[in-house]
């Protein structure tokens, strides 16, 4: 039986850590970006700034995320505010790259092309690296073991237990 809980503790130990690698890895993905939010009403935009350089990446992403409609159209403007990118955005849920050709002010401009005001946030900023990446998916795998550990020691401990009755 006290084999059974010190695996209780260690599972437990990997599971903590686990999210915690979970909160770090977006915090640390999430770091450079620069978010943006607002009740947009009809015809009207919201402009998200964000300084980059193309000697540290060559690529840029943004996401938009429209609450409880679908409906906007999104531009990404070049520090010369040269349309650079441009999609329609049908879902409440998007997300997208571009090119950062030179260094200076990109602007992630949202506009709302529904019949009614809606709510978004949005953010721009620099693809993270792929070490950054991977922090996220070493966080996703530690939970997963830790989660599939939880389910192997209590039928460990329930196997021990039966022997121990015989």
């Amino acid at each position: 039986m006290q084999r059974t809980g010190i695996l209780f503790v260690i599972v437990g130990g990997i599971v903590c850590t686990g999210i915690i690698l979970s909160f770090y890895g977006n915090q640390v993905i999430f770091e450079d970006l620069i978010k943006g939010e607002g009740q947009i009403k009809v015809g009207e935009s919201l402009t998200i700034p964000a300084e980059l350089d193309n000697k540290e990446t060559q690529n840029g992403i943004y996401a938009i995320q429209i609450i409880d409609s679908k409906g906007g159209k999104a531009k990404i403007l070049d520090p010369f505010d040269v349309e650079i990118e441009s999609q329609t955005i049908n879902e409440e849920d998007f997300e997208g790259q571009f090119k950062i050709t030179t260094s200076g002010t990109y602007k992630l401009v949202i506009e709302n092309t529904n019949y009614k005001e809606i709510k978004i946030f949005g953010v721009i900023g620099p693809e993270p690296d792929a070490g950054k990446k991977s922090l996220g998916f070493i966080s996703l795998y530690v939970l997963i073991i830790g989660l599939i550990g939880m389910i192997i020691v209590p039928i460990y401990a329930i196997k021990n237990r039966k022997k121990s009755f015989s």
